[in-house]
């Protein structure tokens, strides 16, 4: 196993992950800067399937989408692979498809199938050596690619701190490269994770969640690398989406609206380009190719 750091952990540097569920969202996290992005299943089910994250999103679902993104967009993509979608082959599959399409990273949970949102109530998770053997699986699949697995633990919300803790230091020796206990209740729950657990360490922040949103200057401090805003894009864009077609409902107009209008989404999603090769494939039809 190589013990060279992944290109996206760096010493001293916290990296702000937004969360992603098509590539439109994808497009837009890249072209304002971020180098990475991590496709939450939570968002996938909610705007693919209109339902909420309660296993009902499927392994070959999750993994289509993350192949359009990584199709079609030029950023990290961390992939949610809740547990793996089964045993340890299912894993291996898993990761193996993940390794092929070029996407960054996988993470990995300690749930019970079928799962929940970790800020939800009524979880259970699977014995620690169980998911151990998945997380050993997932760095034997990926093999000389520089995947990047990341262990999730969900039992603080089951077991308590001392569990969550003790299940993180089991999947670390595992293999994992990074390490994310979800669901901290408090400041303190975080610097307990800080202080105890090996680096790099990950947490999520999610508007109306059960984990307080403080700083990136005090979660660094705190110990943590990888800061997801995992839902922050899909709550905004619901948002954005109900204000326009109320006004429209309501007054049959967008005046006023912010809003992208044509030309600037025509750029978004690059028309001028295809519009661009169209024209000089067309023109090449009857003789020489475009370029010639």
């Amino acid at each position: 196993m190589s013990t060279r750091p992944h290109p996206l952990v760096r010493e001293g540097r916290v990296l702000t992950v937004p969360g992603v569920y098509d590539v439109l969202s994808a497009r837009i996290a890249r072209d304002v800067g971020f180098p990475a992005a991590v496709l939450t299943g939570y968002a996938v089910a909610a705007t693919h399937l209109g339902e909420p994250d309660v296993g009902i999103l499927t392994q070959s679902e999750m993994l289509d989408v993350a192949r359009r993104i990584c199709n079609a967009v030029d950023i990290a993509l961390v992939v949610d692979g809740d547990t793996g979608g089964g045993g340890v082959l299912n894993v291996q599959r898993l990761v193996r498809e993940l390794v092929a399409m070029g996407a960054a990273g996988v993470i990995l949970e300690d749930q019970e199938w079928p799962k929940r949102c970790g800020h939800l109530a009524g979880k259970s998770v699977v014995d620690a050596e169980e998911h151990a053997a998945k997380i050993r699986a997932a760095v034997a699949a990926r093999g000389p690619d520089r995947l990047l697995v990341t262990a999730r633990t969900d039992a603080l919300a089951t077991h308590g701190i001392g569990e969550a803790l003790e299940r993180a230091r089991l999947y670390k020796e595992a293999g994992a490269d990074v390490l994310f206990v979800e669901g901290p209740r408090s400041r303190e729950d975080l610097a307990l994770i800080g202080r105890e657990l090996p680096g790099p360490l990950a947490v999520n922040l999610i508007e109306g969640g059960v984990t307080p949103v403080l700083s990136l200057e005090e979660l660094a401090d705190l110990g943590f690398f990888s800061v997801g805003f995992v839902l922050s894009g899909l709550f905004t864009a619901a948002a954005a989406l109900r204000t326009a077609y109320t006004a429209i409902f309501a007054r049959g107009a967008t005046t006023d609206l912010p809003m992208t209008d044509f030309a600037a989404f025509a750029d978004l999603i690059g028309t001028s380009e295809r519009l661009a090769a169209d024209a000089a494939f067309s023109q090449g039809a009857g003789g020489a190719e475009p370029g010639d």
